[in-house]
């Protein structure tokens, strides 16, 4: 995501010589901690077999295991530098002129996201415990059929989208602006 929110803002990235401190990284940061991992985090503690897509049992026990909870605080943490690197990254490339390695490792981190679901299709669709997913018959519900899953995945989906697509165009716009101003 970072590399598609440096591309969105390109002009501006490509004649801003700071790499942290420039007026753009504070909206960045702000969308990865209040919108990107949240939502990532929030589905990890409501569902974590679910989100784990069922590689583990001991994701679903954090009370009593320090370890556990430490994994989630890392999840959340790993979301954020990941996708604050990924901009920086976007950015040197930028400045650097190398738009279309900007571009490829957009379409790279998109297919990385959707490669889960390719290559075990179907585990999303299915929600329950790490022990009801690996039962035989599997004991899960399906995910359109959970309105306790389903609701607040949909709530989530949605503000990660509604924030992806403001976030974006807000830079986008103000990309635009700087480069109308020059």
């Amino acid at each position: 995501m970072g590399q598609i929110l440096a591309w969105l803002s390109r002009r501006f990235l490509t004649s801003t010589r700071p790499r942290v401190t420039h007026s753009l990284m504070g909206i960045v940061v702000l969308y990865f901690s209040i919108v990107y991992a949240p939502v990532g985090l929030f589905l990890l503690v409501g569902w974590p077999a679910w989100e784990s897509m069922y590689w583990w049992s001991w994701i679903e026990q954090p009370a009593f295991h320090p370890w556990t909870a430490a994994f989630s605080i890392a999840f959340y943490l790993a979301m954020m530098l990941i996708g604050v690197a990924s901009y920086i990254l976007g950015h040197t490339l930028l400045q650097r002129n190398m738009k279309r390695t900007v571009i490829a490792l957009s379409v790279i981190g998109v297919i990385a996201t959707l490669v889960p679901f390719f290559v075990w299709p179907m585990t999303w669709y299915h929600v329950g415990t790490h022990a009801q997913y690996h039962a035989v018959p599997r004991m899960t519900t399906r995910m359109f059929e959970t309105t306790g899953f389903l609701i607040p995945w949909a709530i989530a989906i949605a503000w990660l989208v509604i924030g992806t697509l403001g976030t974006g165009g807000w830079i986008r716009a103000f990309d635009r602006r700087r480069d109308d101003a020059a």
